[in-house]
């Protein structure tokens, strides 16, 4: 009996080590996935949170049945030529002394053959499961993606076939290609391990492993066959030299080369089937040098000398046709075709008149003169208030209802700047958890040379000028740009909104935002996705307590639409009291038959390259306080929003449900006006043969220089085109100014192109309000061209009162800043207005707007305000007001000696004169101005100089007075205007 005891007693112990065993690797297993188990479950967590769970699990089931379906094709493959591979082996007594290697892989794999065929071929099946799901949006296209009611003119397949179906098609092909010539390689390694292939000096193959690897040949024959009919229509999308597209290279020669290459490869594969029958492997090199040999042939060499022989030689009458798809097919892909795109002419003609400034009052009263990068310096030192908080370093453009009319204004949101809060847990996810308010300024307008802010302060209650026609009820931003991290809100502790002179102002969030963290297993997921132990054991985590992740507004929509490519620059926006952010998402394609690849002067953007399509197809609300995000579809006749929404039905709603509130804030895109306005210097030209020729092709026009410099010859540009730029304008046969983004274009500049005066050729507009949002219309600029901008600000240099305003602050430490360049549209001309920064030299100096220039033809004038520029240029008066002081043109009626209002002042013309005068012009005496019994031009010289004294007046702080002079230099205006339209 006590043998029996003693036999017994190991069993159990062996069997109490196998199950330590087994649960020592389940605990590895679950940490090395505890990480991505975690993200996992915070992410599920996270979509039903904002309400779209059917986002997560529609990605989710999609991607684990391509991993499926791919790795048990994988697993199948493998698996099963390995096992044909290895049901035989060779008598090792058979074996010569050069073939030790299979011995010794017989000895020591032998019996450990079907658990290791079952390993190899597991893990190559999750490795090549896991890279196909990478193909989980071209699957989603593929299976629901529509028609675009647009055929290619090759084979006649709808744009949608190349859009939608190609990209997987490719896919599949390639990667079963690959596939199997890794199967075929493996098959012949373990038929030479096994002793069925014999290398030694009497070489043979068994009759099993040749049958089997011809097989598999034959195979890999005729997926190379599909490759090749697949390639044809890569051609439709590939670059060609100059144009995307087939071409006749490809047309002619190469297409007819695939179809052949085709039929060579399915007539190799039937060779190789043959060969099953003979003896020896020398048919199938035969079959494989053969078709290199009509590889190299078709799709190297020949098409090679076809195009340098044939088509190089007489390449209008070659080309024509294959470029004439390209041109229709890359404007109807960047929307520049004639249903989203109006072409006018715009017949411009020098010499603005006194009846143009008023009659496009509305308008010059809203050309902007706030800079959006100077004046973020601006905002930070008069509304940082503490270093944790921050302005964009580029203001944003939009407009707002000011005493009743829509006006241009330049704001911020004020961002979390967790950077500067101590790196300390509890206060950088608990205590500073939020930006808090906005500032916004009058875009038109300065007080005292610094913005005239309409909304600013840090308060409980932010105030908000009474001209803004706004209230502002929840100034707390919990998501917004560049908000890393996370955030935990309805802790025990409170949160802080600002600090005021003695004490912290703080708040407990108690919006909809978050996600309840209440039990134990969600706190746990947390700390492992954040690798923080923090969320887990702090005290101020209780129930109730939210974790606010996703709150960096760019990540929050890239991962609700990853699909989508999204702009770089959000913009925030102030309605119903509340702060909205207004982001816009592309959908974009690389296959668009014929369609030119992208060519952009974008670089940090998702536009800047590999696409040929593009569409602005959705806008992203998302409220500042609470999260919520909604994606609204802005163009329901593209056909791949159209996919995503069929796709994902939760995800987007209808523009039309979109409140006016937020309508009233529609921008169009800067960064895709971009890529069209870049596009459309190419592409406006429709006649094939200039196309060719690249003879009346534009360009952007180019930067002028931002900093100002003492010498006149320098360099007048900036490296790269000048930035679309936002601004009211009254487009031609409009009644009304209109919200409107803008870029201007001049001849072709670049390698091999010269132009010592180039002139504006065109100028592309985007309309942004909500009836007109979305229209292009391009103006061609006939007539009098006025000069390019860049020209412009070369004579704005050489004036000798602009450059002696330039030098004299040079001299005392002070640095000019030129503003943005903007060009106005004034009835039949073209008006440029740029203003003029000084910044002085000390740390905490702040821009501050001295003058503002204005340029029509060959007339510049700088002012102190925009409405006295524009009054000289429209006189003919003098350049600078040095000049103006010391002209006779203050003298009486009669003796006043003054140029004709149609008789421009040359700027080299301009007296020597001081860069400002050593003493303020004193204003008149107070009185009523009486503009009856003059004549036109005492009338606009009497305008010009009372703009002069007002400016003087506001100076000195006479406010009324100021009010009066411009008021009276108003009726000046309207009298000369009134006799103008006498005459």
């Amino acid at each position: 009996m006590s043998r029996v005891v003693a036999a017994s007693f190991p069993l159990p112990m062996r069997t109490s080590r196998k199950v330590l065993v087994v649960i020592a690797v389940l605990l590895v297993v679950l940490l090395w996935s505890s990480r991505g188990l975690a993200n996992a479950y915070t992410d599920w967590l996270w979509y039903e949170e904002i309400g779209q769970r059917s986002v997560w699990t529609t990605t989710l089931w999609t991607k684990l049945g391509l991993a499926f379906g791919f790795g048990l094709v994988v697993l199948g493959l493998v698996w099963g030529n390995m096992f044909l591979a290895e049901r035989r082996t060779i008598d090792l007594s058979a074996l010569r002394p050069e073939e030790e290697i299979v011995e010794r892989y017989q000895e020591l794999m032998g019996p450990f053959r079907p658990m290791l065929r079952l390993a190899f071929s597991f893990a190559f099946a999750v490795i090549a499961g896991t890279r196909a799901t990478r193909q989980w949006q071209n699957w989603l296209l593929f299976r629901r993606g529509g028609s675009f009611d647009r055929v290619d003119p090759v084979f006649g397949n709808d744009a949608g076939f190349y859009v939608f179906r190609l990209p997987f098609l490719s896919f599949v092909i390639g990667w079963l290609f690959a596939i199997l010539l890794f199967v075929l390689v493996l098959v012949v390694l373990l038929y030479y391990l096994n002793g069925q292939i014999r290398l030694s000096r009497s070489a043979s193959t068994s009759p099993e492993a040749k049958l089997h690897i011809s097989v598999l040949l034959a195979v890999v024959a005729l997926t190379r066959s599909a490759k090749y009919w697949v390639d044809r229509y890569e051609l439709l999308h590939l670059d060609r030299r100059r144009f995307t597209g087939a071409l006749a290279t490809d047309v002619n020669l190469l297409i007819p080369g695939f179809y052949l290459l085709t039929l060579i490869s399915i007539l190799g594969a039937a060779l190789l089937l043959w060969n099953i029958r003979r003896e020896g492997w020398g048919l199938p090199l035969i079959v494989l040098g053969l078709w290199l040999l009509s590889h190299i042939l078709i799709v190297g060499l020949l098409p090679a000398f076809y195009q340098s022989f044939r088509v190089d030689p007489q390449e209008i009458q070659q080309e024509s046709e294959f470029v004439d798809r390209n041109i229709s097919a890359t404007r109807f892909a960047y929307g520049l075709d004639e249903s989203r795109l109006s072409t006018e002419t715009f017949d411009h003609a020098d010499g603005l008149t006194a009846e143009d400034i008023a009659g496009y009052s509305d308008v010059l009263d809203n050309v902007p003169i706030l800079d959006p990068q100077l004046a973020s310096d601006s905002f930070s030192v008069l509304q940082g208030e503490g270093a944790f908080y921050k302005f964009s370093e580029s203001l944003d453009v939009d407009r707002y209802m000011i005493d009743g009319e829509a006006r241009p204004v330049v704001l911020s949101a004020r961002g979390l700047e967790l950077s500067q809060v101590d790196p300390n847990w509890e206060r950088q996810r608990i205590s500073f958890t939020h930006g808090y308010g906005m500032a916004i300024a009058s875009g038109f307008e300065v007080e005292n040379d610094r913005p005239v802010l309409l909304i600013d302060d840090l308060a409980e209650q932010v105030p908000v000028d009474d001209r803004l026609d706004e209230t502002f009820d929840q100034p707390r931003i919990y998501f917004g740009e560049d908000f890393g991290g996370y955030s935990i809100v309805g802790a025990k502790a409170d949160e802080i909104d600002f600090k005021s002179q003695n004490d912290s102002e703080t708040n407990r969030y108690d919006g909809t935002g978050g996600v309840d963290v209440s039990s134990f297993a969600r706190q746990a997921a947390f700390a492992i996705r954040f690798n923080e132990i923090d969320p887990l054991i702090s005290q101020n985590v209780e129930d109730g307590s939210r974790v606010i992740l996703n709150r960096d507004i760019g990540t929050r929509v890239r991962e609700l639409a990853p699909f989508l490519r999204w702009d770089s620059d959000p913009h925030p926006v102030l309605a119903d009291g509340e702060i909205y952010w207004m982001i816009d998402g592309y959908t974009t394609s690389n296959r668009f038959p014929y369609s030119q690849q992208v060519n952009t002067t974008l670089t940090n953007s998702e536009l800047a390259g590999n696409l040929n399509y593009v569409r602005s197809s959705v806008k992203a609300v998302i409220n500042a306080y609470t999260g919520e995000t909604t994606l609204y579809l802005m163009d329901d006749e593209d056909p791949i929003i159209q996919t995503w929404a069929d796709t994902y039905p939760d995800l987007f709603t209808d523009s039309s449900a979109m409140p006016g509130s937020l309508q009233d804030h529609l921008r169009y895109p800067r960064e895709s006006f971009t890529v069209q306005s870049d596009m459309w210097a190419r592409y406006h030209v429709s006649e094939v043969e200039a196309f060719i020729q690249d003879v009346i092709t534009w360009s952007v026009a180019r930067q002028p220089a931002r900093a100002a410099s003492t010498d006149t010859e320098d360099v007048a540009t900036q490296a790269g085109a000048m930035q679309a730029q936002y601004l009211m304008a009254k487009l031609p046969g409009s009644d009304a100014p209109e919200f409107v983004l803008q870029r201007g274009f001049v001849p072709r500049q670049g390698e091999g192109t010269t132009s010592a005066r180039p002139k504006m050729q065109g100028l592309m507009v985007a309309q942004s309000d909500p009836e007109n949002y979305g229209k292009l219309i391009s103006y061609e600029v006939t007539g009098n061209q006025p000069n390019a901008p860049e020209l412009v600000h070369s004579d704005i240099q050489k004036v000798d009162g602009i450059s002696d305003y330039v030098s004299l602050r040079s001299i005392q430490g002070s640095d000019v800043k030129w503003g943005p360049m903007s060009i106005v549209m004034v009835d039949d001309t073209f008006v440029f207005v740029r203003p003029v920064y000084v910044l002085g030299d000390g740390q905490q100096s702040l821009p501050e707007l001295r003058n503002v220039i204005a340029v029509n033809g060959d007339r510049i004038a700088m002012r102190p305000t925009l409405d006295a520029a524009l009054t000289a240029v429209a006189t003919g008066a003098p350049a600078t007001v040095e000049d103006v002081e010391l002209d006779d043109s203050q003298a009486s009626p009669e003796e006043a000696d003054e140029p004709e209002p149609d008789e421009p002042v040359e700027p080299e013309e301009q007296p020597d004169q001081p860069a400002e005068p050593s003493t303020p012009v004193e204003p008149a005496d107070p009185g009523s101005y009486d503009p009856s019994g003059k004549s036109i031009v005492e009338l606009l010289a009497d305008a010009d100089r009372l703009l002069v004294e007002a400016d003087a007046a506001e100076a000195a702080g006479d406010a009324d007075l100021a009010a009066r002079r411009r008021q009276e230099s108003k009726a000046a205006i309207s009298e000369a205007s009134r006799l103008l339209q006498g005459q």
